[in-house]
């Protein structure tokens, strides 16, 4: 097997470990598979992945990331959560994912609605809403960063062969 056979295959892989983190908490998922299309680029001197593409690909990359931050905010928010509700989802998927992880990522967005609407002084209704909502934006932002990193891999696969 030739060195360029072997880091083609590599840098599937790791796209393909990338493609999980997508939906795996603790793998950072679209960023692994930007990095990895890169190091290939980087590999084979740039001449067939070009800056060009690289520049849409880091544009993918930097789209996906606002994803993540603001799906479960706005999740949150369209299910009629105060700010309070908001800002408890964005805290408690943070602190849900380095405590619980897993599970953390999809009980701390809840728990942390909750909790900010209870601070709000919401009702147990309108704060179990917020936390639905707050789940429901974190499930969207998983399922549009999935999809987004198989067009990139299949860009990428379109790019080298």
């Amino acid at each position: 097997m030739s060195a360029d056979t072997i880091a083609l295959v590599v840098a599937i892989i790791v796209i393909l470990l990338g493609i999980a983190g997508t939906v795996i908490p603790m793998i950072p998922g679209i960023p692994l598979i930007f990095i990895s299309i890169a190091a290939y680029g980087w590999y084979e001197g740039f001449q067939v992945i070009n800056s060009k593409f690289l520049v849409i690909m880091a544009a993918l990359t930097i789209l996906s990331l606002l994803v993540d931050y603001l799906s479960t905010a706005l999740g949150a928010s369209y299910f009629g959560s105060t700010k309070y509700g908001v800002w408890g989802a964005i805290i408690g998927t943070f602190v849900g994912l380095v405590t619980f992880p897993p599970v953390g990522i999809f009980l701390g967005p809840w728990l942390g609605a909750c909790i900010g609407e209870f601070i709000a002084g919401q009702d147990l209704n309108k704060a179990m809403k917020s936390g639905l909502g707050a789940v429901v934006g974190l499930f969207s932002g998983i399922v549009f960063n999935l999809a987004l990193s198989l067009v990139m891999l299949v860009a990428f696969l379109i790019k080298v062969f």
